[in-house]
């Protein structure tokens, strides 16, 4: 692999260290190499702190003037929680940038690489381009489709249930596929099930079993069948009810977990409101139950964690923008 896109993996490397504490604003690297070497590293911590761009400059071993910086988002050209990204980058000297992708919050939106451009700083956009439309799909499907992302999660037993035969819950996947589902609460701003879930398993819905924050608790409820006493409404947490899923393109999230139950996952799947699918196959059989949903995806097999296997199937993905679109 060429020095290049080593060195703009390791900005996606560092990236993702801050999975789950960014959000609703993209996860970003930078690199910054002087003479082969690299002398500076930064990422996006947290939301509202301070951006990849100037931790990597900051935390440099020695002066950045004339480097290349390799950046996994287009730099910001506008002042929000922090000022331009952009605005640094040309005060410190910095002449050249490599780019993964561009930045579609109007916002940005090509601003970025205008400024640094009209700054006289050479600007090369692409460089791993698909590595990062995977790891900010969140971040770019909210602006491209103007809903969150949606992943769908369930757990079926090797018969292909997914509850017993009353929809009583079942415990199918082990305690290392609960630590990592937990997590994925992490990763995504809000979390959605249905009301016979809350009715059949009264769930919190919550990341206790890791670091990190709770998403808000979204619940379809049709009909207002919720019960007063659900877990989801006594500890508060903040959780919405919705009507209908016409409704979820105005939640103020960029991205959505499913946990279930089956109607509501077909449901979801047949408004072409989903993104992403993971379903995790326990060694454990029930003979009879609740069937899983009918999904009519191309799963691939990616993990075993202990007994259990984890599949994925994507959706094709919205089309990205190109810098000539955003001129």
């Amino acid at each position: 692999m060429p020095n290049k896109e080593i060195w703009m993996q390791r900005a996606f490397d560092l990236a993702l260290l801050g999975s789950g504490r960014v959000a609703p604003n993209p996860l970003v690297g930078c690199v910054i190499v002087k003479h082969e070497r690299i002398i500076g590293e930064g990422y996006h911590q947290q939301f509202g702190g301070p951006h990849a761009e100037v931790n990597a400059i900051h935390n440099a071993s020695e002066s950045v003037e004339g480097t290349t910086a390799f950046v996994t988002l287009e730099p910001c050209s506008h002042f929000g929680k922090t000022p331009p990204c952009a605005d640094l980058l040309i005060q410190s000297g910095i002449t050249t940038v490599y780019i993964a992708n561009l930045d579609p919050n109007p916002l940005v939106a090509g601003k970025g690489v205008e400024k640094l451009e009209a700054a006289g700083i050479t600007c090369h956009i692409g460089l791993l381009a698909e590595t990062g439309e995977w790891m900010n799909r969140h971040f770019f499907t909210f602006h491209r489709q103007k809903r969150p992302y949606i992943t769908f999660k369930y757990a079926v037993s090797a018969d292909g249930f997914i509850a017993g035969p009353t929809g009583a819950p079942v415990q199918l996947s082990n305690e290392l596929s609960a630590i990592r589902v937990h997590q994925m609460r992490a990763e995504h701003q809000g979390i959605l099930v249905g009301v016979q879930t809350i009715i059949n398993d009264n769930p919190s819905l919550t990341t206790r079993l890791v670091a990190g924050t709770n998403p808000i608790r979204i619940v379809l409820d049709p009909s207002g069948r919720i019960p007063s006493t659900a877990k989801i409404l006594q500890d508060g947490g903040e959780t919405r009810i919705l009507r209908s899923s016409t409704e979820i393109a105005a939640l103020p999230v960029q991205s959505i977990l499913v946990e279930g139950g089956a109607k509501t996952m077909e449901m979801l799947f047949a408004d072409g409101l989903v993104d992403e699918i993971w379903k995790i196959r326990s060694a454990k059989s029930l003979t009879d139950g609740i069937p899983e949903p009918k999904l009519s995806v191309k799963w691939r097999a990616i993990d075993y964690l202990g007994d259990d296997t984890w599949f994925k199937a994507v959706l094709k993905p919205a089309p990205a923008s190109t810098y000539s679109d955003l001129k």
